[in-house]
């Protein structure tokens, strides 16, 4: 028997698939559009699978699933929210929300028992009602994202019945291998070449930045404790974006002035999750952004 990870060359399905291979865990990686040099590296392993394809095709959901005996599904397949959005929403819609229910369905065809589904903060109404922002908050997405994302959770509700489901509602995850055009990975490359950090707004707007080494520990336990249910999974402190940068400029001891811009930011609200229920329900325990950074910038120097 073995474990399907979806979107398994992505940022956290391919530290994701590092960890359970680790651990021992037989899995099965499905890469869609292409299979990186990241997860290329992992098949050394004896117990690793790599098939490329896309969710949306569901025989080949159900056929991969049977034939590897797959038993546990951590879905975290999807397409990233793109700046034209709002004028052509349909390809992300398709991908983010008829793929995530095209393998719910081949996991309730392929008699799957445990299913990890991989959410957003995004779901939760922008700007929030009230912070921390807990599983409880209102789910009225102002992204066509977050609105797919939380078509996906309707369709994991839907087949609950079949299998033990668990949603995840991620934070902004940051850490080796994330896009180089995130803010912490910019503001680094900023601050070890003594280059103005520049920030959109006015720098208050705030969110919850959570390490890769703690979002992965905490998808585990979401698997291997077994308690359906809808977590957050975050650092659980709010950090505002000046914040952020003042930080990163004392850890990398550069001379970088942080510069405000008035191009408007795509969050300008204070945000971040209260992680209580994860913490209680499941063990997670993610450590401090000072940590995390401190850790990330050793690997973003080498």
């Amino acid at each position: 028997m073995s474990i399907l990870v979806t979107g398994a060359s992505g940022f956290i399905g391919t530290h994701l698939c590092r960890e359970l291979l680790r651990q021992g865990q037989p899995v099965v990686a499905l890469c869609y559009p292409e299979i990186t040099s990241d997860i290329t590296a992992l098949s050394s392993h004896r117990e690793f699978r790599i098939h490329k394809g896309d969710i949306r095709d569901t025989d080949m959901m159900r056929n991969l699933i049977r034939s590897h005996r797959v038993k546990s599904v951590f879905h975290l397949a999807a397409q990233l929210p793109g700046e034209n959005d709002i004028d052509d929403p349909f390809p992300g819609f398709d991908t983010n929300a008829r793929g995530t229910l095209s393998v719910l369905n081949a996991a309730y065809h392929g008699r799957v028992r445990i299913f990890v589904y991989a959410s957003s903060m995004s779901v939760y109404s922008e700007p929030p009602q009230y912070l921390p922002v807990d599983e409880n908050h209102p789910t009225r997405p102002g992204t066509v994202y977050g609105m797919a994302k939380v078509t996906g959770e309707l369709g994991c509700n839907l087949y609950s019945g079949a299998m033990n489901i668990t949603v995840l509602r991620y934070a902004g995850a940051y850490g080796r291998g994330e896009r180089e055009s995130n803010a912490i990975p910019t503001f680094i490359h900023q601050a070890l070449n003594n280059k103005p950090i520049t920030l959109y707004g006015d720098g208050t707007q705030s969110s919850d930045f959570v390490y890769i080494d703690d979002v992965v520990p905490g998808t585990i336990l979401a698997w291997e404790k077994n308690k359906p249910g809808v977590y957050n999974i975050g650092s659980g402190e709010e950090t505002s974006v000046r914040e952020l940068a003042k930080r990163i400029v004392v850890l990398t001891n550069s001379r970088s002035e942080i510069v405000l811009t008035e191009q408007r930011t795509e969050r300008p609200f204070r945000f971040f999750l209260d992680i209580a229920k994860a913490q209680k329900t499941l063990g997670y325990s993610p450590r401090s952004l000072d940590e995390g950074l401190k850790i990330y910038l050793k690997e973003f120097k080498s």
